[in-house]
């Protein structure tokens, strides 16, 4: 099947079973699969008084209001995100800044992301793991962050394996996320696999505590990913097809995308030879269009919703043959 980059505006989510708190809004469809995505998102002030210094306590309290939504940093991106009804949304790993906690889920992400939330596909951040085992977003999302609060899990849509990743924990090939995702990786029969977690593996900003994200991107790379997505760097970044150890690999390699450009922004950096592209000082959201054998992209600005990043690829073509070795 072959598409541009403008169509396809009203295709159905993914079938998520028993992990969406409202499944009959999402049930499969035939045709091609639209998703949005974006990281690091609500950041609200904290009101004045105790509540916004003790908001956990103002709760048991009964005192309400520790945040202040309206003037969270990534309220037009979420309106964006609005405009796209249809769409499932990936939502990329510090949710909400700075902890994560019950209250900061209550009080300040939900006001602002909330009326996505039957249709959002989560991960988590390492802003989530500042609360201890990241109980704030587990308890908040519940059975859609995946099975046994584990923070990854599989859905698969057509010619697509999507998986939701956990790059806080540890990924290395004995630990529990490696064999699971080597076992799901190995039994999967989709010719297309996307996955998504919050630290890139490979970006042109470097920054420490990325171990299992480097495995995870490897691991997927082997299994001939077409595409991965992060957040974890307030920018938007487009890798070039990318081999395990991330080199450019025109032919067979995972394209990466940073998209972590939901509230804060960061400053230019020069790009590496393995960038395609990076937008700075922007806030906005990636919509995707998932079709048999190919995709499209664009980088949406969340100010006026104009694409700055747009184009098309077709799946990786080593998963072709990682099928038939696996059969």
């Amino acid at each position: 099947m072959s598409f541009a980059a403008s169509e396809i505006r009203s295709s159905s989510p993914p079938d998520i079973q028993s992990l969406a708190p409202q499944p009959d809004r999402l049930q499969p469809s035939e045709g091609p699969l639209e998703l949005i995505a974006v990281g690091d998102l609500a950041e609200c002030p904290r009101s004045r008084g105790l509540k916004g210094v003790l908001p956990e306590t103002s709760n048991l309290l009964g005192l309400k209001a520790a945040f202040l939504p309206r003037e969270d940093s990534s309220v037009e991106t979420a309106r964006l995100a609005e405009d796209y009804p249809d769409a499932a949304f990936l939502a990329l790993g510090d949710l909400v800044y700075r902890s994560g906690t019950n209250a900061e889920f209550d009080q300040c992400y939900d006001p602002v992301w909330g009326k996505l939330r039957y249709r959002t596909f989560p991960t988590p951040g390492n802003h989530e793991y500042r609360t201890p085992r990241a109980h704030g977003y587990f308890d908040y999302w519940k059975g859609q962050a995946g099975p046994e609060r584990t923070g990854y899990y599989a859905l698969h849509r057509g010619a697509w394996l999507i998986l939701s990743l956990n790059s806080e924990v540890s990924a290395d090939p004995a630990s529990d996320q490696g064999r699971w995702l080597a076992k799901t990786l190995e039994e999967a029969s989709e010719r297309c696999i996307l996955a998504f977690y919050h630290k890139p593996a490979h970006s042109i900003k470097s920054r420490g505590g990325s171990e299992a994200a480097i495995a995870l991107f490897r691991t997927l790379q082997q299994a001939g990913a077409t595409l991965v997505l992060n957040g974890h760097n307030h920018f938007y970044e487009r890798t070039a097809p990318l081999d395990a150890e991330g080199r450019r690999d025109n032919h067979a390699g995972t394209i990466e995308f940073t998209v972590g450009t939901g509230g804060k922004t960061s400053h230019s950096i020069p790009p590496r030879d393995t960038t395609d592209a990076a937008i700075f000082e922007t806030r906005g959201l990636l919509r995707l269009v998932l079709g048999e054998s190919a995709f499209t992209w664009s980088f949406l600005s969340a100010t006026d919703g104009r694409p700055l990043d747009e184009g098309r690829a077709s799946c990786n073509p080593a998963r072709q043959l990682t099928l038939v070795k696996n059969s």
